[in-house]
């Protein structure tokens, strides 16, 4: 077994433990009070059965419990499986990759907006990988964050900038040789409350605003219906953790669907909310083979007393899981599949003592499960972002993970 430093994809484990000593002052607050009750509370839990807080237990008996309960707490009963009824919008060829523009059915008949790119590589079946969008300031778009077209809003375009330097990761990625699809998450887009309600209006509102406006406005959007979804769920037992989870999962049946598709090659790769939902796709479901997670790789302790008002949103509160495990035992039922996690220490959603300490428990599990090598385990100096170089590093990752399999 190669010592862990030798590994590629692996910042050296003396940084992480460095790392662990950066604290950082509170970011948010939900008043003092409440911050108190939650930081003591989350103090005194024990979560014995957390590899965390005691990774003694064998590993494989450890997650196929864990990764039940997981299972039973965020795939919606009845759904996965069930026809995608794809209905095809529009095809377009580029230069170097064919878009279509699709919507598909995923959790209990909801329907989703979803864009495919396919490489032009002559080849009948290629790599897939789901490209899983983030929130940010911005529930206005979705997939579209993934691919420029002309005439988009200068919001938009200002916060691909930001996020994703630029970069149309759909076109990216294909040109590369994967096949992509990625589709609107609950709460994005037409799936917004305001969208369902009125959609000319949102439309026209979307279109014509600028970044100020848009955050506003997004900030508007899930306020209301964040509160109202989360009540209506619950009520019968679901949650839109669930919804956000099965709904990635339905993007796979359809890609098995696809006659162009190496469904044993099948990954996924997200930024920030994006990356819980990678987490989560690695965590669940056995048809993706590899996946990138970048910028949401931190353990409670380093949320809890920093910035719960902004880096736990209802996509990322299983319930009653956390009175149990910690957030980071989610990735760790990922293993032994490559998986690829990407932190940045400027990263100013969680503190860096959360980002070290998750990354030192990603290392131990993937070590525990006997396949250390197929852990990249990165943290750069960089901020929440998928910046060029974290791309790089994602598309190469991929294609080694995939190499053993080639088309």
């Amino acid at each position: 077994m190669p010592r862990t430093d030798d590994l590629p994809f692996q910042t050296p484990v003396a940084a992480l433990h460095a790392g662990l000593k950066k604290r950082r002052a509170r970011r948010t607050s939900l008043g003092i009070e409440i911050d108190e009750l939650l930081a003591n509370h989350h103090h005194s839990l024990k979560k014995e059965e957390s590899r965390l807080y005691n990774n003694t237990p064998e590993f494989w008996p450890w997650k196929k419990k864990v990764q039940g309960l997981l299972r039973e707490q965020l795939i919606v009963p009845g759904a996965l499986g069930q026809p995608s009824n794809p209905v095809l919008k529009k095809r377009i060829e580029h230069a170097d990759f064919i878009e279509e523009r699709m919507e598909i059915s995923v959790t209990n008949n909801l329907r989703a907006g979803a864009i495919v790119t396919i490489p032009k590589n002559g080849k009948k079946k290629h790599p897939a990988v789901i490209l899983l969008h983030s929130l940010g300031s911005n529930v206005l778009y979705g997939k579209q964050k993934f691919l420029e077209y002309p005439g988009e809003p200068v919001h938009l375009t200002e916060y691909r900038q930001a996020c994703y330097a630029g970069k149309s990761l759909l076109a990216e990625f294909a040109k590369a040789g994967f096949l992509c699809i990625s589709i609107d998450a609950l709460g994005f887009g037409r799936r917004t409350l305001a969208a369902s309600q009125d959609f000319a209006a949102f439309d026209e509102a979307r279109k014509k605003a600028d970044t100020p406006a848009s955050e506003e406005l997004s900030i508007q959007i899930v306020t209301d219906q964040g509160d109202q979804w989360s009540r209506g769920f619950r009520s019968v037992g679901l949650s839109i953790a669930a919804v956000t989870a099965t709904d990635d999962m339905r993007a796979v049946d359809y890609l098995c669907t696809r006659d162009d598709v190496d469904t044993e090659r099948i990954g996924c790769a997200g930024l920030s909310f994006g990356s819980f939902r990678a987490n989560y796709l690695a965590a669940l479901d056995d048809r993706v083979k590899a996946a990138v997670s970048a910028c949401w790789i931190s353990t409670q302790r380093g949320i809890v007393d920093y910035n719960i008002r902004f880096s736990m949103g209802h996509f990322a509160n299983p319930p009653l899981f956390y009175n149990r495990f910690d957030m980071v035992d989610i990735i760790l039922c990922a293993a032994p599949k490559p998986f690829l996690g990407i932190s940045g220490w400027g990263d100013t959603l969680m503190e860096p003592c959360g980002i070290a300490e998750a990354h030192l428990a990603m290392r131990e599990a993937w070590k525990a499960a006997g396949a250390e090598s197929n852990l990249g385990s990165l943290v750069l100096d960089a901020g929440h972002e998928f910046n060029i170089d974290m791309q790089e590093q994602a598309k190469a990752f991929l294609h080694r993970a995939f190499v053993g399999n080639p088309g």
